[in-house]
């Protein structure tokens, strides 16, 4: 399995010891700069977006240069019966990307920034044995996260349809918002004043209940979301306190399942920060879970992941189908990647179903305002390698509530040795919304985007280990 598991470990010299040994520090980190050149469609490189009369545009230029930098700070020791013990941090240094956004009743936008000169992107202990399994606790990504596959696998440049791309572009939304000062299920729509007429529960004509885009092939929570846009991606640094548990891999199948009793918990608390209450919005005893196969015959190796996510929707006591109601958590996908000698295809499905969102299921299919309360994306990519020179190209389709997205990727890297690549990356994108307005924009409407982004920069990733695992495959290690 050398070429399908690629695991390199810091504690490869403790492997061979059967005495106990103290924890050990070890430090790596990885570093990313890219150049950026941009197009989008002319609605989107105006001094001002257009929802809202002076709403700025932030995203109006053709050329960016950007920059990451994480530090990862890895604890590990051994025990007298041969259990690896330890922990992980991974620092986000000079982060401007912890974002959140927010329309009031008249449609000015506000958007806040919660960044800090060093942020925790997770950090989680951990306790694993070959034959009993592994158990992770903290602020990590979960088991689905984690196990699965898709045409982002080992993918060049940044990731590609799991890249970078989309922070240089704007993501078309409907200037809606969730009045959280009024609560759920106050109006029965027989009333429409009691939300505001760009409220996602407004029943009245144009009220369609929250509208997005899936941009990555991830289900919900690990792709992001809110109660007024639906499928959102402003916040790119969440991770979740949670407990997760991964099997043995025996025959080459795993398991693994992790629970979370809130979304919205993470970190540390002090008198409640980093917590949040049962009325907040987020999501209640989220379980994800996830199985795959990972083996090789000679030349030929072969991955396959079927991943969920489950979880209940807070605030929803009871459902009416005469109101907007946010539906629980329940998503599915199935991923697979072959590689045979230096070629290798791979492969994707994830339905979201109703998850989440906002859906008046009395709605009637023939009233203007139906939309379809159904999400998924597909997944389709091809690589080659040869030498230091690695080629990909992915594409990706989705749908959200009838909004559709297409994303295609193509990437070429060059290692000029193990920890160092120059890479150039395009992206070609297109959000097309159901309801596109040409005239004047009200609540629900949008103007679609469609373009292009380059890539093209350097990424550095150094220490001693790129897996702190001698059992699990982490699919997720690329997507920092």
């Amino acid at each position: 399995m050398k070429k399908i598991l690629p695991y390199l470990f810091a504690f490869s010299l403790l492997a061979s010891a059967n005495a106990a040994i103290e924890p050990e520090v070890f430090i790596g980190g990885k570093f990313n700069f890219s150049s950026a050149m941009t197009s989008q469609s002319s609605d989107y490189t105006q001094k001002t977006l257009p929802h809202g009369s002076d709403n700025e545009n932030k995203l109006n230029k053709d050329q960016y240069f950007s920059q990451d930098a994480y530090i990862d700070v890895l604890v590990l020791g051994k025990t007298d019966n041969a259990a690896l013990y330890g922990a992980r941090a991974a620092l986000q240094l000079d982060s401007q990307r912890q974002h959140a956004s927010e329309y009031d009743s008249s449609r000015a936008l506000t958007v806040s920034d919660s960044s800090e000169p060093v942020l925790t992107r997770r950090a989680y202990m951990f306790l694993e044995k070959k034959t009993m399994g592994r158990v992770e606790m903290g602020d990590v990504e979960s088991a689905s996260k984690k196990m699965k596959f898709d045409a982002s696998y080992r993918f060049g440049g940044t990731g590609g349809i799991s890249g970078n791309w989309w922070r240089y572009v704007n993501i078309p939304d409907f200037g809606l918002r969730y009045d959280s000062s009024t609560d759920d299920g106050n109006d029965d729509c027989s009333n429409t004043a009691v939300y505001n007429a760009n409220d996602v529960r407004y029943c009245g004509s144009g009220g369609k209940g929250n509208m997005g885009f899936i941009i990555r092939p991830d289900l919900p929570l690990a792709h992001g979301y809110n109660k007024a846009q639906g499928a959102d991606k402003f916040d790119d640094t969440r991770t979740v306190g949670r407990i997760t548990y991964f099997s043995p891999r025996i025959s080459g199948l795993q398991f693994g399942v992790s629970y979370a009793p809130d979304s919205g918990d993470r970190g540390g608390s002090y008198y409640g920060d980093g917590f949040t209450n049962s009325t907040s919005g987020d999501v209640a005893d989220v379980i994800d879970w996830g199985i795959n196969y990972v083996e090789q015959f000679n030349d030929v190796g072969i991955g396959i992941s079927l991943t969920g996510e489950y979880g209940y929707a807070e605030d929803t006591l009871e459902e009416d189908k005469d109101e907007f109601v946010q539906q629980d958590l329940q998503a599915y996908a199935l991923g697979t990647y072959i590689f045979f000698g230096n070629a290798s295809v791979s492969a994707s499905y994830g339905t979201w179903d109703n998850s989440l969102m906002m859906v008046r299921t009395g709605l009637n299919s023939s009233d203007s305002d139906y939309r379809e309360d159904s999400a998924h994306y597909t997944t389709l990519g091809v690589g080659y390698q040869f030498g230091p020179y690695k080629l990909g190209i992915s594409n990706m389709t989705s749908e959200y509530r009838e909004q559709q997205f297409i994303l295609t990727s193509a990437a070429f890297d060059y290692r000029l040795s193990k920890n160092f690549a120059l890479y150039a990356e395009w992206n070609s994108y297109e959000f097309d919304a159901k309801d596109e307005d040409l005239d004047t924009l009200v609540a629900g409407e949008t103007r679609n985007n469609s373009g292009e982004v380059i890539l093209v920069g350097a990424k550095l990733h150094f220490g001693e280990f790129d897996s702190v695992s001698q059992i699990v495959l982490d699919t997720s290690l690329d997507s920092y």
